[in-house]
């Protein structure tokens, strides 16, 4: 009777944009807890968060995510960058007091730091919509 609706994007992708949402959730929420337990000023954990959106919007440009003609759906080419940011976020987490410590007083570089990550896992999400979007948009008469 109704028939199935079509989707367009591949299910890799909106899986790794849930698991991006989950890991901002994540961020913020350790953030927010750092902030009101460090008694930290709004100023850093903010300028933090927005330059992870702009790095991660950048690192995402980098990502090759496009239109499949045959399954008729946007796709996203293995992504060996993103694997690789993640461990570099992990790393950084794990070593963020001898990384930062130079820079910022060390009871806030917890909160900075998830700040950061999560400037950046919900820059990836804003970037890699921005790009199904536009694909989506070029290929709508295509479909």
């Amino acid at each position: 009777m109704t028939k199935p609706e079509k989707t367009w994007v591949d299910k890799k992708i909106k899986r790794h944009l849930w698991f991006f949402m989950i890991l901002f959730i994540l961020f913020v929420f350790l953030a927010i807890k750092h902030f009101i337990h460090d008694n930290i000023p709004l100023k850093l954990p903010v300028f933090a968060f927005l330059i992870g959106i702009v790095l991660g919007s950048i690192l995402t440009r980098i990502q090759n995510v496009t239109w499949d003609n045959k399954g008729k759906q946007i796709i996203k080419n293995f992504d060996l960058f993103g694997g690789l940011l993640l461990f570099f976020l992990i790393l950084f987490n794990i070593f963020k007091n001898k990384i930062v410590h130079k820079f910022i007083h060390l009871e806030h570089i917890s909160a900075i730091v998830y700040t950061l990550n999560a400037g950046l896992m919900i820059g990836r999400i804003l970037r890699i919509r921005h790009q199904i979007k536009n694909i989506l948009v070029d290929n709508r008469f295509k479909r």
